[in-house]
Order: structure tokens, then C-alpha cells, then sequence
């Protein structure tokens, strides 16, 4: 039987893989079936995207839909920051986890197969990539974790976790250490999961090709390398597939913005909970969410937003709210939900190349990311494209695969090898990386948007969506 370990590296953008800088994931590329046309879901955020991953569905099903978002139901004065735990219980209001959708680990375990989780990013990223390993006994431990039964495994086996630090070097490769000395030599999961903070944590405070990135993401790929080796020294190495994924890529912030401010400025009651002075509450991010008092004020934000050049469309959870054609719906995009915004914001952002002679920049909202910084959420193609590569086991040997695919993908991909009924999920088994003949590339589709832009997109053969950029005509 298949066994699988999937490697994450947060914010990796595809066209920055190459033998200098990643080679043990350029290497992985060229044996197995690359593919070319793999994307992220929207808002292309991490927590959006480790639940999309690992549900298999998009924000739409498993309701995960900004990193930071307002729910007035369980916090009405405050924004909900989902990279906290304490926060993703909030979310939750009780149950077991805020997500709509069962888990990779909740669909194997009743087939007698494990799931483990190593995590360098946030606790509250890891807690919704497996929400239920509590209860079903299974191993998920995050760098920030200091109590509990794991935390006092892992430190009695390799010491204390280092320091956060920019780069996260010391913790990536502990991570990498947590996976290769503790997990798979004495759990044997059936499915692993390492995910590992860089390059996203260098891109964002030091830009895409900094010195420290460079250093960073070559930290990263060594960890890769050292699973690769792991893999190959075994026993049982034909029936270990390795899949590496980005959750997203990166644009270059240009133009910093308070998407809040600015509304205050217009003379809107903007702020970060409802309160009796506040109309609109405004979630920052690359795709600022705004939740509104009375529905009748969108008309007066889009109005606004028209007269910015910095603005790109505006979407909406319901766009029968605005007059035809002066909101996206945010359906089109797979990411309604009752939990949306009831207005989102986007940024107009650029083909051209920023200063690392990357293409790709646009203006964000984000407090701590500083101007220049790498930064992702929104719709530029930049941001949506991301890195998957699955090698090994049963998957073609030297593929470039044209089939469409996204984050929701993957785990079906990793059930159907195992024999289990994918039922319940949106996405696909992705069977042009098994068998040449069902790799069929996608029809191009474009889709207007208000203003002078346009949505490109892939239509798959069964006739599945996949956003691809949002671009100027």
C-alpha cells in the first residue's frame, strides 16, 4: 500500500524554482509529474488555503474564508485572527472545529490509516489542518506548542523548539528534524504532512529574492532533500510517494493602504468590530473583507471604491445587494459562504517586473508587513500560482502535466491511491499524474469584472472552474 508525505513550503511562487535555488525540488520536478498549471483558492491566504488542502474543498464548503475575519455571532466587538488558536476555538463555538468539511485525517481513520502533523508555521494553521487529532489520537504538533502529551515527546527526543526568527531557519530545520527523527521512524503514519514557514515568513519581511530569502529557501529545500534521501533509503521506497506544494505565491507589496482609513477619510463609520459608531467593519488583507451594518451602504462603498486607482473589483457574498455588474460574485470564485464578507476588496495590481525582477506587485493592506514586502491574498496571477510536484509510488516518472488543478486536489488525489471514496469533497483525483491519457489540459475562458478588468480562467474537462489572474483588459 502507498504510503505519502507531503511537504508544504508556505508562500513558494513556482517560477522561483530552479537548480540554484531549490535543487532538491528541482530535481523531485524533473522525475516526477510537475505540474503547470496548479493553482490556489481565494482568497489565497494560508488559513484558507490548509483548509481547502486538507478537506478538499473551497472556503465556499469548509466556511475557513480570511485569515482575519468578523463573526458577529461568536465576537461582535472584535476581528477574528485565525492564526490564533484561542481564536479558531472562537470560530468554532463549540464544536470541534469552525470547519464545514471532514478532515484528511477524519476520512482515514476509519480505514485503519494514520495521519501526522508537523507544523512550522502558526498553532492556529495547524489546528485546522488537524482539527480532530485529539480525538482520534493521532500526532499534530506546532513549533509554538508548549504543553501537552507531543510537546513533551518531541522536547525529551530532540530538545527544545528554537526561537521564531527572520529567516525561520532554525525552526524549519527542527521541524524537518521533528518529521525525520521522531514521526516516521516511530508513528509509520500512513499520510505525513511537514509544513515548513519559508520562504513566506523571509518574502514578507525581506522581499522576494533578499539576501536572507535566498538563505531561507534553500534551508527549506535542504529539508526536502533530507526526506528525499530518507524515502529512498528504505525498505518499502517504491511505495513512498513525496508531494510538494505551495499554498500560494507572492506579489511584491507596492503602495501600502489602510483600506479602513481610507474609508474613514471618505466619511464612512469604518472600523474593527461593530460598535454604536461603526457601519463598516473592515478586515486588512490583501482582499480586505468589509462587513456592513445595512446592506444599503454598499452601494455608497462601491461608489467610493470607483474613484480610486489603487482599487481592482469589488466582489460580494450577495451581489443582488449593488446593481447588476459592479460586483463579483464571490460564488463565481468558489468562496461564499455566510461566514464572507458581505463586500470584498481587491487591489490593482501589476504585471510588470519589482525590483527582484520578478513580475507581479500590487498595493495591500497589512500592519506588519513592511512597503516592499512579499505579500499574497488577492487574485494577480503571482499570488494564485503555486508549486506541485508528485513523484514516486504510482505517479508518472518525468511528466509535465497539463491538467488543471488546486489545493482542493490534492487530498483526493491521496485517497483515491489509497482506495477511499472521496464523496463530499469538491476536488478531484488529478489522474493525469497517474495516466498519460487523462492528462487533458483545460479550455481558457475569460469572465469580465467591473472596471477595466478581466478574470482569466481554466474550465477542466468535467468542467470545473479554476481562477487563474485577475488582469487589466
Amino acid at each position: 500500500m502507498t504510503r505519502v508525505i507531503m511537504v508544504a513550503l508556505d508562500g513558494l511562487r513556482p517560477d522561483m524554482v530552479d537548480p540554484v535555488a531549490t535543487p532538491h525540488l528541482h530535481a523531485l520536478g524533473v522525475a516526477g509529474a510537475r505540474f503547470s498549471r496548479a493553482r490556489s483558492v481565494f482568497p489565497s491566504e494560508t488559513r484558507v488555503a490548509t483548509p481547502s488542502l486538507i478537506t478538499g474543498c473551497r472556503p465556499g464548503g469548509h466556511g475557513l474564508v480570511a485569515n482575519t475575519l468578523f463573526d458577529a455571532s461568536v465576537a461582535p466587538d472584535r476581528l477574528i485572527r485565525t492564526k490564533l488558536v484561542e481564536d479558531v476555538i472562537t470560530l468554532a463555538a463549540g464544536a470541534e472545529s469552525p470547519l464545514q468539511r471532514a478532515s484528511l485525517a477524519e476520512r482515514l481513520a476509519p480505514h485503519g490509516l494514520s495521519f501526522a502533523l508537523v507544523s512550522a508555521g502558526t498553532a492556529g494553521a495547524a489546528r485546522l489542518l488537524h482539527p480532530a487529532a485529539e480525538r482520534l489520537g493521532a500526532f499534530r504538533w506546532n513549533v509554538e506548542d508548549t504543553e501537552g502529551e507531543t510537546a513533551r515527546r518531541v522536547v525529551e527526543s530532540l530538545g527544545a523548539t528554537p526561537p521564531a526568527a527572520v529567516p525561520n531557519i532554525a525552526r524549519v530545520e527542527f521541524a524537518g528534524r521533528v518529521l525525520l527523527e521522531h514521526v516516521l521512524p516511530q508513528m509509520n503514519p500512513d499520510v505525513a504532512l511537514l509544513w515548513l514557514s519559508e520562504p513566506d515568513v523571509s518574502f514578507h519581511w525581506g522581499g522576494l529574492r533578499a539576501e536572507h530569502t535566498r538563505r531561507a529557501l534553500k534551508s527549506a529545500d535542504a529539508v526536502l532533500g533530507r526526506i528525499m534521501a530518507w524515502r529512498d533509503a528504505q525498505a518499502d521506497v517504491k511505495e513512498i510517494a513525496i508531494i510538494v506544494l505551495s499554498d500560494h505565491g507572492h506579489v511584491t507589496g507596492r503602495g501600502k493602504k489602510c483600506l479602513r482609513s481610507e474609508l474613514q477619510r471618505a466619511g464612512f463609520r469604518a472600523g474593527t468590530g461593530m460598535a454604536p459608531d461603526v457601519d463598516i467593519v473592515v478586515a486588512p488583507a490583501a482582499a480586505p473583507g468589509m462587513w456592513l451594518r445595512d446592506p444599503a451602504l454598499a452601494s455608497q462603498v462601491a461608489d467610493f471604491l470607483a474613484t480610486q486607482d489603487w482599487a481592482g473589483p469589488l466582489l460580494a457574498r450577495d451581489p443582488a445587494i449593488l446593481a447588476p455588474g459592479r460586483a463579483v460574485p464571490l460564488a463565481l470564485l468558489g468562496s461564499a459562504h455566510a461566514r464572507s464578507a458581505d463586500l470584498v476588496a481587491t487591489f490593482a495590481g501589476e504585471e510588470g517586473l519589482d525590483e527582484w525582477g520578478l513580475p507581479g506587485t500590487a498595493p495591500f493592506d497589512a500592519p506588519d508587513v513592511p512597503e516592499g514586502g512579499g505579500m499574497h491574498g488577492g487574485l494577480h496571477r503571482a499570488e494564485l500560482a503555486t508549486v506541485l510536484v508528485m513523484q514516486g509510488g504510482p505517479f508518472r516518472e518525468g511528466a509535465l502535466i497539463e491538467e488543471p488543478a488546486d489545493l482542493t486536489d490534492i487530498v483526493p488525489t491521496i485517497l483515491h491511491l489509497l482506495g477511499i471514496d472521496t464523496a463530499g469533497m469538491e476536488g478531484r483525483p488529478l489522474r493525469g499524474a497517474l495516466d498519460a491519457t487523462a492528462d487533458l489540459p483545460p479550455a481558457e475562458e475569460l469572465h469580465d469584472l467591473p472596471g477595466d478588468f478581466v478574470l482569466e480562467a481554466m474550465r477542466a474537462q468535467d468542467g470545473r472552474l479554476y481562477p487563474s489572474a485577475r488582469r487589466r483588459r
